[in-house]
This record gives structure tokens, C-alpha cells and sequence, in this order.
């Protein structure tokens, strides 16, 4: 055991942190932790010295080129003080065991990413996520959050994955209908292609659960944590208020739509005068455009007299405007990212 020290409560943190995630960067710590990277390193010095962590240096490769960081690991003496403060009932796994592989190495940290740049919303590590649902080991999901709606499951497309490794998640997918929605990171344009087609040519149907196919930048983040996580209807009801009143619609749309539009100038016009059924893209749930405009043709918007409004970014219009050629029923609208 290292001599008698005043640990702080940062301190414990950060040793819990490192047993349930296994390996964490000194970046990544000093982001969550500290305010200054200098601090962080002067403090995990002294837990160094003291025997609580390890610290090596790897390399990883991103965008073509190696990157060197230092990861920090937890030692057989850390776990001993967590479990001496009381916050670790027992040693379920040696220190060693903690270690990763190269190939667990890049996934693990990637999601890591997202507990430290999340901080706000629980967060469930590998381990965790596959011991609640009753996964095996070889399941390729690298973690998830819970939110007051249900648990999100994560993915990471890298950018060089095989068509093996998309065919796994995608069947991985398709078997669990209890979550409130997946979120699949891609790291490249290529492989977000590619996990389309896949998903198009496996048939991939989830019943309504959105998988939200994000790009792994702080763009991507920033829409995980502010607009599919947290308080995700009142955040777009205040984005799309320009164009009327955002209701939820739930369980009672046949069609599968989740949101409509109340608009002023139809209040009060008596039945067959309902604003127009919402799609939204924003949040980029890949299953919600061909599950609505499936259930909802031409025909049946005439007969129900409700169009569509499609949101999508700005970017997009002229992609989506050629996709829908054939819908006349359905009205796109570009938003701008600097609102959101």
C-alpha cells in the first residue's frame, strides 16, 4: 500500500473511472478533471509515484498518420484503496486484467471520448452494457448511456472496416428491441457509405427504434449530447418553432411518424385540416425516412390530408430533393447548423 496521503475526492474519482474503463489518456483525464493540463499531469505524477496508476505511451493511427498518446492504467494498489474507501466491494478483475489489446485499444478509447466529452449523461462502459443485456464477449458494442427514456447503445465504424464487421453490427442491431436507440459513430465518409448500403441490402428494420448514424467529430457530439439525449422534443420544438408548433405524436401514428406540426394558420379550420406530418433529420436517425415515407404515399397523404415537412441540414437539400423526386407529397426544409 502506498504511505498515508490525503487523497482527494478527484483523486478517487479518477481510480474509479480507471476500474471500470479500463484505460484512460492523460488528456482525456485532464479534460474531465482539471482545469489545467499542467495540474494534471503534476497530480498524476504523484499517484504515479505512489504506486495507484501505470502510464505507458502507444501510438494510434488517425486520418493516415500515427498519434502518440499516454495512457493511464490502474495498479493492484489503486484497487486496494478503492476498496478500502468502501467504493469497490471486491477485486472482480486483477490489474492486469484491466489491460487492453492494440485492436480494444483504439475502440475503447474512441468511446471513452464520449463518457469524458458526455459528462452529464450516465454512461455504461463495454463490460456493462453486455452484462445488461446478456451479450457475449465477442459483441462488438463499445458501450452506452442512459437516458430518461432508455439505454443507447454505441458503435464505432472505423474507417477501414471490413464488410464482416458491418454485417455483425448491423445483425447485432436487428436483435435488440429493448433500447431506446443506437448510436453508430463513423470515422470516415466511405464507411458510412459503405454501412448504408449494407444496412439497405441486409433489409435492416428495427421495428422504430432510431439508429442515429453520426459522424465521430465534435459535430457528432455535440448533437449526441444536446439533442438526442437530453430533452431531445423540447430542443427541436424551439428549433422548428418558425414553422409552428411541434407535437409529439407517439404510439398513435400508424405511419410511423414521431412528430407533427400544429400551424397557425389551420387552428381552429375543424377536421381534415392538420399541419403537416414531421420527419426530422437533424438528429441523423438513418431508419426514419424510409419507415415513414413507406407507410405514407402520395395516396395516403391526399386521403388523410396531411403532408410531410422534411428537416434536414442545409447541405442536404439538394441530396434529398433528388432522393424524393417521386414524393410530391413532401416539402424539405433546410436548417442552418449555426441555430443548433
Amino acid at each position: 500500500m502506498p504511505r498515508q496521503r490525503e487523497w482527494t475526492e478527484r483523486d478517487l474519482c479518477i481510480l474509479q473511472e480507471l476500474y471500470e474503463l479500463r484505460e484512460m489518456t492523460k488528456k482525456q483525464i485532464a479534460m474531465k478533471h482539471f482545469g489545467s493540463e499542467k495540474y494534471a499531469h503534476k497530480r498524476l505524477y504523484i499517484m504515479k509515484k505512489e504506486g495507484l496508476i501505470t502510464t505507458n505511451v502507444y501510438g494510434k493511427r488517425t486520418a493516415g498518420r500515427t498519434i502518440t498518446a499516454a495512457y493511464v492504467r490502474l495498479t493492484e494498489a489503486g484497487m486496494d484503496l478503492l476498496i478500502e474507501r468502501g467504493l469497490l466491494d471486491s477485486k472482480n478483475y486483477r490489474a492486469r486484467d484491466l489491460g487492453l489489446s492494440i485492436q480494444q485499444r483504439q475502440y475503447i478509447t474512441d468511446a471513452n471520448e464520449l463518457f469524458v466529452q458526455i459528462p452529464k449523461v450516465p454512461y455504461m462502459d463495454s463490460r456493462e452494457i453486455k452484462r445488461k443485456y446478456n451479450l457475449n464477449r465477442g459483441n462488438l458494442t463499445v458501450g452506452g448511456f442512459r437516458s430518461d427514456k432508455g439505454d443507447y447503445m454505441i458503435y464505432i465504424l472505423m474507417p477501414d472496416a471490413r464488410d464482416q464487421t458491418l454485417i455483425k453490427i448491423i445483425n447485432e442491431i436487428k436483435k435488440q428491441m429493448k433500447l431506446r436507440g443506437f448510436l453508430v459513430y463513423y470515422k470516415s465518409q466511405s464507411v458510412k457509405h459503405a454501412f448504408e448500403t449494407m444496412s439497405e441490402k441486409m433489409s435492416l428494420v428495427t421495428g422504430g427504434i432510431p439508429v442515429h448514424l453520426l459522424p465521430f467529430n465534435e459535430w457528432g457530439i455535440q448533437i449526441t449530447r444536446e439533442y438526442v439525449l437530453t430533452n431531445t422534443f423540447l430542443k427541436l420544438q424551439k428549433l422548428l418553432e418558425p414553422y409552428g408548433e411541434l407535437k409529439e405524436i407517439g404510439s398513435s401514428s400508424k405511419y410511423g411518424f414521431e412528430y407533427g406540426l400544429v400551424q397557425e394558420e389551420r387552428k381552429g379550420q375543424g377536421k381534415g385540416s392538420s399541419g403537416p406530418y414531421v420527419i426530422e433529420l437533424l438528429t441523423m436517425n438513418m431508419m426514419i425516412l424510409k419507415r415513414c415515407l413507406t407507410n405514407y404515399s402520395i395516396d395516403t397523404s391526399q386521403r388523410v390530408g396531411r403532408r410531410v415537412l422534411l428537416f434536414c441540414y442545409e447541405e442536404e437539400v439538394e441530396r434529398y430533393q433528388q432522393e424524393l423526386l417521386g414524393a410530391s407529397h413532401v416539402d424539405i426544409v433546410g436548417i442552418s447548423k449555426e441555430l443548433i
